[in-house]
């Protein structure tokens, strides 16, 4: 077993039978680098042992860039959240905690204007990023015991008042992706029995009883609703690879429940990141998503009826290695991006070392 104490990698004996340690740690390297959640070394299976020396993440940095990939400014100092969201006029933000008790803790609230980080939920618990109202009057996210059991949640963003349980059923992960113009659909996904995610519509009005819009072998999801609602663009690996797809959308289906219709159109190259939801501008002209590497591309999109034309991809910019999440203004302007911090040495070392086992002998 391999862990880091005071930046000295130490190694101690483990029985795989009785799933104890034993005997006493004992230090293999000095001066390894680490994050604010692992240690920057690895183990072959083989016994060869790589680590960084002296390189120490402090947390990724909220920075604001134009589309032309111009640094305007930051926020706040750096951090371990995670899941930057926007609201729609872009002045707040929601973020999640992911240094709590578990690496998926609570929400926070961003005012840019003033430079203020709020505690939005207080539970302590696995969760999901925030999905803002189209008026930014509420936010909707996931919570629960353990990542198996996720209640659906929607709170006033002001932080005033309680939580409202939207939809709950036990055993069952599901996170919101996007919210409807009107309010009256909600997009989530859940994680199968299998391992892979489906795409479901919640109505919020009346009795709320879930639809299913896309559950196959393959993973799709992280849906998000066009601004006229007409589309809905999704993550799915159905090709071999994560691409961006487009379906329209049936508020009242054949059977009279929300469903897809006919036509299916695939808006990504080259692939793209499976952690950031594709957004869509306010005007419904263009969708952002990300490339494979997190840099964000851009599309052209127009509809005429029925039939959804989306232009050629293009990269706006060219993020480094190891960025964090990012989410763009609804007006297609400014992205705010989780940026890593800077290395202390561009040329920072690997040190291998393939005889570690002889100071567990001494």
């Amino acid at each position: 077993m391999f862990f880091l104490r005071d930046g000295t990698l130490m190694a101690q004996s483990f029985d795989a039978a009785k799933l104890e340690l034993t005997g006493e740690p004992v230090p293999i390297a000095e001066h390894v680098g680490n994050g604010p959640a692992h240690g920057f070394f690895s183990v072959s299976a083989s016994g060869a042992l790589a680590y960084l020396s002296g390189v120490q993440v402090t947390g990724r940095q909220l920075t604001w860039f134009d589309r032309e990939g111009k640094t305007l400014g930051t926020f706040g100092e750096p951090n371990s959240d995670t899941n930057i969201r926007l609201s729609p006029d872009g002045k707040r933000g929601a973020v999640r905690d992911a240094t709590g008790r578990t690496t998926n803790g609570d929400l926070w609230t961003l005012d840019f204007a003033r430079g203020v980080r709020t505690r939005f939920t207080f539970r302590q618990s696995p969760g999901s990023e925030a999905v803002w109202s189209p008026d930014g009057n509420r936010i909707i996210f996931a919570a629960g015991g353990s990542t198996d059991t996720l209640t659906i949640y929607e709170k006033a963003s002001s932080g005033a008042g309680e939580e409202k349980e939207l939809f709950k059923k036990p055993g069952e992960y599901k996170v919101p992706t996007s919210l409807s113009r009107d309010g009256r659909f909600l997009l989530y996904e859940t994680l199968s029995t299998v391992g892979t995610y489906a795409s479901w519509v919640l109505p919020l009005e009346g009795d709320p009883k879930p639809i299913l819009l896309l559950g196959t072998r393959f993973n799709e999801g992280l849906g998000s609703f066009s601004p006229d609602m007409h589309w809905i663009a999704y993550m799915s690996d159905e090709s071999g690879r994560y691409q961006i797809y487009v379906r329209p959308f049936v508020p009242q289906g054949p059977s009279g429940v929300p469903a897809f219709g006919e036509g299916k159109w695939q808006v990504s190259k080259d692939g793209s990141s499976a952690t950031i939801t594709p957004a869509w501008r306010a005007d419904g002209k263009e969708l952002i998503f990300p490339a494979p590497n997190g840099s964000p591309m851009a599309v052209d999109v127009s509809a005429n009826g029925a039939a959804f034309q989306p232009g050629v991809p293009k990269q706006l910019f060219a993020l480094p290695p190891n960025v964090g999440d990012w989410d763009i203004t609804a007006d297609g302007k400014r992205f705010l991006v989780f940026m890593p911090p800077k290395q202390e040495s561009a040329s920072t070392p690997i040190t291998v070392v393939l005889n570690w086992q002889a100071e567990l002998k001494k």
